[in-house]
């Protein structure tokens, strides 16, 4: 009988240990965790052991562009002080060590990082440091639960490593792609453009005995170029803005109902003006002939299972959560095994979560005090379709319960909403009458009432209101004569309104493709963090600084495309298509070095 050794390959420590509990007996040699029933070892990485190490200082001596013949990976050390760092360099070398050792010992290698484009990018990048160990990679341990059985069903149904292979493509070609851009070229380029222009701060040094200038830090990313872009238009857009006036007509009736009109004089639509509003007014009649009566009852579902952008626009619009601060703490609810996998851009579940989310119901439903009879107990496809759950599940709870007390205040919230959002689907639909009355007297004038007949799930939602809800209507009969004052009201055009976490996150950075569900919060916060914005706590509105003011520009000038949302949106879907492997990862970055050379050029015009 042939034993095989398996080695499963953890992207961190606390993983390894979750995998070696669940899978069996284990004991430790090292940072080794040693499974001898199963011929198992599992052994961890630190996150990204390994980082781009090129020497950029051609970047900032020889002319641009900078494009080194191979991307190199290396140790960079970690730290505030020097021992700090040296410590973290001796950690990060152990282990190194201790997964070749491993995976020389081995005979399969199963991928076990993160399950996600981050995850497969840590493993190969380590991985290409030891291309003698290339044929041993088998599988593809994708657990989207970190509880014992959640684990043990992901071993028990082990992926072929080539079906994830391409994500590690995808994002190291994403990358790449930043590092060329930020780190190699434009950083130095666009500093240069604005030190040549005496637009770049000079910082007066401490040290009086040197005499080399000092100048503002400022960076540039392929993709936090164009964030800032957007939040630099909104700004002009909100600062440019001119007010106009606007004329509508009103129908009110005897009993106090307010019929309005679709037709604008004036504003941005046309125009028209307060002489035209008045032309019209006059020509109304006192008496309205009701045209219509329409009668109908809805039944509005439960709103879909979270997925991370959606939570996280939750979280800043309802309780002023940074985006950074709810993926934190997702991901630490995930550690701790209560939560499922963060990083997730799916609202549906397969048969097999919504199996034992209906038999933990009544647990869950005490755990957060919510208590109703469910309704809905069969796997309906807005919340349900295991064929379409490629990668990720959307975001609930696990099977572990846990004790609310243990948690902390930010913790113990995000579960209870997530918990709470998953309860609605097996909660009775929302029902609502709706009345549209229209209704003529000269010109058409409609009004509509709804009513709630029946909160359902609504009862335990956060949401603003709907401005026509519990609006009831008198009752109307097609045909009926009714009484009406006619008059013109006058109001003013609106500024844009201005870019807010939740409709970055929810909204703009996801029409325009810009990161992924795992960056976006990060590519916030760290241009808030940099200086480049600001972010207004209270209101979670964004405001661009004098610093993204002057980074945009210098890329304007040069005519780069790197601060146009629209093309960054579509490298974003060739990245997208690497990753399906239907595109090469080559094609793309020639690509983006052939804009970096434009921009290059632009610097001599």
């Amino acid at each position: 009988m042939i034993i095989i050794k398996r080695l499963i390959v953890a992207e961190k420590n606390s993983q390894a240990s979750s995998y070696a509990t669940a899978l069996g007996k284990f004991t430790k040699s090292g940072a080794t965790y040693i499974l001898s029933s199963l011929n198992l070892h599992i052994a961890p990485a630190a996150g990204h052991l390994l980082d781009i190490v090129n020497d950029i200082e051609p970047a900032y001596k020889e002319p641009l562009p900078y494009f080194p013949e191979a991307i190199i990976y290396g140790f960079k050390a970690q730290g505030q002080t020097k021992a700090e760092r040296d410590s973290h360099l001796k950690h990060i070398k152990f282990l190194y060590n201790n997964l070749k050792k491993e995976m020389s010992w081995a005979d399969e290698i199963i991928v076990g990082t993160d399950p996600d484009r981050e995850g497969e990018s840590i493993f190969y990048t380590l991985l290409s440091q030891f291309p003698e160990f290339e044929k041993k990679v088998k599988y593809r341990l994708w657990a989207n639960s970190l509880t014992k059985d959640g684990i043990k069903k992901a071993y028990e149904s082990l992926r072929p490593a080539k079906e994830t292979y391409n994500f590690y493509i995808e994002a190291d070609a994403r990358r790449t792609a930043d590092w060329l851009v930020g780190v190699a070229n434009l950083t130095p380029l666009v500093r240069a453009h604005l030190k040549s222009k005496g637009m770049l701060e000079e910082i007066v040094s401490r040290n009086r005995k040197s005499s080399k200038k000092k100048f503002e830090r400022l960076s540039v990313g392929r993709v936090k170029a164009p964030v800032m872009k957007l939040i630099i238009d909104n700004d002009l857009a909100i600062s440019n803005h001119v007010s106009k006036d606007l004329w509508k007509i009103e129908a009110v009736d005897s009993q106090g109902i307010t019929f309005t009109n679709q037709q604008v004089y004036g504003g941005d639509k046309n125009n028209l003006g307060e002489s035209e509003a008045k032309g019209d007014l006059e020509k109304l009649e006192k008496v309205a002939k009701v045209l219509e009566v329409n009668q109908s009852t809805e039944n509005r579902k439960a709103p879909n299972l979270f997925n991370l952008t959606n939570l996280q626009s939750y979280m800043s619009q309802h309780y002023q959560f940074s985006a950074e601060q709810t993926l934190a703490v997702v991901a630490e609810l995930y550690q701790k095994k209560i939560m499922s996998y963060p990083r997730t851009d799916s609202k549906l579940i397969t048969e097999y979560e919504f199996a034992y989310l209906k038999v933990k119901l009544k647990a869950y439903q005490a755990l957060v005090g919510i208590d109703f009879e469910p309704t809905h107990l069969e796997a309906r496809k807005k919340y349900v379709n295991t064929n379409k759950v490629k990668e990720h599940y959307a975001l609930i709870p696990t099977e572990i319960l846990p004790d609310l007390e243990t948690l902390s205040h930010d913790e113990r919230l995000i579960y209870e909403t997530v918990v709470k959002r998953t309860l609605m689907m097996f909660s009775s639909d929302q029902v609502i009458a709706k009345t549209q009355v229209k209704i003529d007297n000269g010109q058409e004038f409609t009004v509509t009432g709804m009513v709630i007949l029946k909160e359902g799930w609504h009862q335990y939602a956060l949401q603003a209101k709907n401005k026509n809800e519990k609006v009831i209507l008198p009752s109307y009969k097609e045909g009926e004569l009714v009484k009406v004052e006619n008059a013109l009201v006058k109001g003013k055009t609106q500024p844009p309104t201005r870019l807010t976490e939740a409709t970055m996150l929810k909204t703009v950075l996801v029409k325009y493709g810009l990161g992924t569900s795992a960056t976006r919060a990060t590519t916030l916060a760290g241009l808030v963090r940099d200086g480049f914005i600001s972010l207004d706590k209270k209101t979670g509105q964004y405001s661009p600084l004098e610093k993204a003011k002057k980074t945009i520009q210098a890329l304007e000038e040069l005519g780069s495309n790197f601060a146009n949302p629209e093309k960054t949106s579509e490298w974003e879907i060739t990245l997208k298509l690497i990753g399906e492997g239907k595109l090469r990862a080559e094609e793309f970055l020639q690509e983006i070095k052939n804009e970096i050379m434009t921009t290059v050029k632009g610097q001599n015009k």
